[in-house]
């Protein structure tokens, strides 16, 4: 979690003694009493649009689709009865796409041409030599049509893929007749040329209901309902309660589609996954394309686990307090039975010691600042300036230590923006980007029990992921 961190969390807690100021600032008492537990929060909703640049996939098309139909046996004739044969072939131009609300459509013209022959027939027997004639062949040009297909697709809540392949029409923009008979074989050498693209058709909605996602969705359940690590902040279990999928369509040469995720993200200290997997992944739900980031975060984290980054962060820093060099030596954090928390700092250097801070972290939601209202302190160590210290000094501390005790949350937010939104635009994998801006980020809810920090977040953005060069 780089938006707001446990180090930006808890230096200001632990560091309030040794960075007084002049001047001071509270954060007023909460209207109500600090709840024993935190509201639920809503599900997350998370729908990245998808565009993927159709250039490469048009390339794989433009493979499986056959450039040239020809009939059987080319350059040798069709024979559908005794006194008459044909043949033909057709190469097809490139394709032309457009997919609306996963309504794909497929585009191509194409020239073709045609030979034919004919004889007299006795008892079902050629008994006349065979008379040719042709069109589409040197030195006459060749003959257009234009054609179309269409393809249906459903994505099945098992993760399957369902597709419905047709023709919507082969055109003849020239006729072919054969100039010997003036016959018009045009429509036969349609017929047949449909034949030949229904025999493809039928087999790529094969190949489609063939694909199988199984080991992709068995990661997927494995990963989500297990606890992963985040480096140092711990692991995060999404939860997973509803997976969909927008419409895919085609725009500006890119396919665009959206998928989306409902959740219900908890980050712990803890690495022990006591969610059992469940029998299958949440099935797939078909919507409208969708896009958006609302996350709501919960936190969890032992004070063993705060205390390992308090130390990350404390040991051995020096700070230089009136002219006195302050060593850090250790630090601990701990929660209590009534809300609060307390953090003990051992010291070196000019004065040997130890510092204890304890009091009761108050959110307030609207102004977006962490404080302590009540914090207090107890200052211990054999050292006779310490001991003059907490005589003479001792309201001036508190008071100073009372002045410190708030962190703008909004302020942290901000400064950290351009770090997020860094990560946010970058090339992910080779070929594969992230676009995405951060709208809003702020903590939401906070409670210190005995055991945990519990924290809620609230983090808002806009994702777009593309692939290819857009």
């Amino acid at each position: 979690m780089n938006i707001i961190s446990w180090k930006d969390l808890l230096l200001p807690l632990a560091l309030l003694l040794f960075t007084a100021c002049s001047s001071s600032k509270k954060i007023g008492s909460p209207a109500s009493p600090t709840p024993r537990t935190l509201p639920e929060l809503p599900a997350s909703e998370i729908d990245i649009p998808v565009r993927i640049a159709a250039a490469p996939i048009l390339d794989k098309a433009e493979k499986v689709v056959p450039a040239e139909f020809t009939s059987e046996g080319w350059p040798n004739f069709i024979q559908p009865s005794c006194d008459f044969r044909y043949k033909y072939r057709f190469v097809r131009s490139a394709l032309q796409i457009a997919c609306k609300n996963n309504i794909l459509n497929i585009h191509f013209s194409g020239n073709y041409q045609v030979g034919g022959s004919k004889s007299l027939c006795t008892a079902g027997i050629p008994v006349t030599p065979w008379i040719s004639g042709s069109c589409g062949f040197p030195p006459q040009p060749l003959r257009k049509v234009n054609m179309g297909l269409q393809t249906s697709l459903q994505f099945l809540p098992d993760y399957r893929i369902r597709s419905s392949t047709g023709i919507t029409g082969i055109q003849a923009i020239d006729k072919c007749q054969v100039s010997v008979f003036s016959t018009d074989i045009t429509q036969l050498v349609m017929d047949s040329i449909r034949s030949s693209l229904q025999t493809f058709t039928a087999g790529m909605d094969q190949t489609i209901a063939g694909l199988n996602f199984s080991k992709f969705i068995q990661q997927a359940r494995d990963s989500s309902f297990r606890k992963v690590a985040l480096g140092k902040y711990g692991y995060i279990l999404l939860n997973p309660a509803a997976v969909r999928i927008g419409q895919l369509n085609y725009v500006n040469d890119s396919f665009a589609i959206s998928f989306g995720l409902s959740c219900r993200p908890l980050l712990t200290s803890d690495r022990v996954n006591h969610n059992a997997l469940p029998a299958a992944f949440p099935p797939l739900l078909q919507t409208d394309s969708r896009s958006g980031i609302k996350l709501y975060l919960n936190m969890l984290y032992d004070y063993t686990f705060l205390t390992r980054l308090l130390r990350d962060s404390l040991h051995n820093r020096v700070f230089e307090v009136k002219g006195r060099t302050i060593v850090v030596k250790d630090a601990v954090i701990s929660g209590t039975d009534n809300n609060q928390i307390s953090i003990r700092i051992d010291f070196a250097g000019s004065n040997h010691g130890s510092i204890y801070l304890k009091g009761t972290p108050v959110l307030d939601t609207a102004k977006q600042t962490l404080g302590i209202p009540d914090l207090s302190y107890s200052l211990e160590g054999e050292d006779l300036a310490l001991k003059i210290a907490r005589s003479l000094f001792r309201n001036k501390i508190r008071k100073t230590i009372q002045g410190k005790s708030y962190l703008d949350i909004a302020d942290l937010v901000n400064a950290n923006r351009a770090v997020v939104e860094q990560q946010m635009n970058r090339e992910i994998i080779k070929g594969v980007f992230s676009y995405g801006k951060l709208k809003e980020a702020k903590m939401i809810g906070l409670l210190a029990t005995k055991e945990n920090l519990e924290v809620q977040l609230f983090i808002a953005a806009d994702l777009t992921i593309t692939t290819g060069n857009l």
